[in-house]
């Protein structure tokens, strides 16, 4: 089974629920959103979580000393960037950075090949939010960002009821869910994560 995560988690118990369930990563949303939380929040839910799943803070165009102190201070794994943040950023993060695009809207650019990068997501456009809008997107255009050399990770409107599909049709190496397993922005729902994981254990 590919690996998975969740994203917008908010509460311990959400995050215990993820994991309970298989789920590898959990990602803290920093940057203005529905499931924003404070670098306080955060920490406090990530001390509590188990030394082998990969945490991960979601920014969009923070200062790149401002993201690495953040990781620091919440033990947190990797900064995935969701904005217009420069190439320079791998510089500073090397080997930490998930970089978001936006199908439909960006390109896979080449500047960003061979960078230490960790990997790329690949998420629907929306004008109005830079995540968790539960929309998805022609996953055919996954495929063209293959050409920057790096794992490759699906996001945007994923849920139980299309993940088969959704790997079916892109074959990413990882998958990442927010929306798609609430009840409400910022909670999750344990039924549909069971759902969700159940779907993809049937895949292998």
């Amino acid at each position: 089974m590919i690996p998975v995560k969740i994203c917008g988690i908010t509460n311990l118990d959400d995050a215990l629920t993820c994991i309970d369930h298989g789920v590898s990563a959990l990602g803290f949303v920093f940057a203005p959103s529905k499931r924003q939380l404070t670098v306080a929040k955060a920490y406090e839910i990530s001390r509590q979580l188990p030394p082998f799943i990969t945490k991960v803070g979601v920014f969009v165009d923070q200062d790149p000393p401002v993201i690495k102190e953040i990781l620091k201070d919440c033990r947190l794994d990797l900064a995935q960037l969701h904005g217009s943040e420069p190439i320079t950023v791998a510089e500073i993060l090397p080997g930490r950075i998930i970089k978001a695009f936006r199908a439909g809207k960006d390109r896979p650019d080449p500047v960003w090949r061979g960078l230490p990068l960790r990997a790329l997501l690949v998420d629907a456009f929306s004008a109005e939010a830079v995540g968790g809008t539960g929309q998805a997107f022609d996953w055919s255009l996954f495929e063209g960002f293959r050409a920057l050399g790096y794992p490759l990770i699906l996001a945007g409107g994923l849920h139980p009821g299309n993940i088969k599909a959704a790997i079916e049709t892109a074959g990413p190496d990882a998958v990442d869910l927010s929306s798609g397993v609430e009840k409400e922005p910022g909670v999750k729902d344990p039924e549909k994560i069971r759902e969700l994981m159940i779907n993809m254990r049937e895949m292998t």
